[in-house]
């Protein structure tokens, strides 16, 4: 397979997120197939919190990295352009395991995406996530536009507070 800049692109995006998972302790579930709309799975051993319900929190995850299907809004959020056929694998309401679209927006210039000094490493620029659980069908053929908050913004923190709510069984 080619190492082409879209595949470059997608394993900046998985740093990114193993970045953040490594910060909480959380275990990457690599997914050798996407054919359930699944690329990367997060396993918390344990209890996720005191007041969690579950042990063994599980999160499924949609990773997309983009900089050109992507519009910046002056208030912080973006939108997104995302293919229907991953849009409708998003929406479903009957997972057991709940599943996000993380959407890593990238700098256009392949030379800003990551910077290193001898006293750290800065991959450029974030990501977001939503969740797209039981959200309308759509009638478009290809692609659907999403737009998510800017307080969506996937950082060690956020992360954290994703896996607490689902290891409550609460809605993400």
């Amino acid at each position: 397979m080619p190492n082409t800049q879209q595949l470059r692109m997608e394993d900046m995006s998985e740093a990114y997120l193993r970045a953040l998972c490594a910060a909480n302790g959380y275990t990457i579930d690599k997914r050798e197939h996407d054919n359930d709309g699944v690329d990367i799975g997060l396993v918390c051993s344990g209890k996720v919190a005191d007041d969690s319900i579950l042990e063994s929190t599980e999160l499924k995850i949609q990773l997309k990295s983009s900089y050109a299907n992507i519009t910046a809004h002056e208030d912080g959020s973006i939108t997104y352009k995302l293919e229907v056929k991953n849009y409708k694998s998003l929406i479903s309401t009957n997972r057991m395991v709940p599943l996000i679209l993380v959407v890593f927006h990238m700098p256009s210039e392949e030379a800003q995406w990551l910077e290193q000094t001898t006293d750290w490493l800065k991959i450029k620029k974030c990501a977001y996530w939503i969740s797209l659980k039981g959200w309308e069908d759509t009638d478009n053929a290809e692609k659907i536009s999403i737009r998510i908050p800017a307080e969506n913004l996937l950082t060690k923190d956020s992360l954290k507070g994703i896996m607490r709510k689902a290891s409550k069984m609460e809605e993400l």
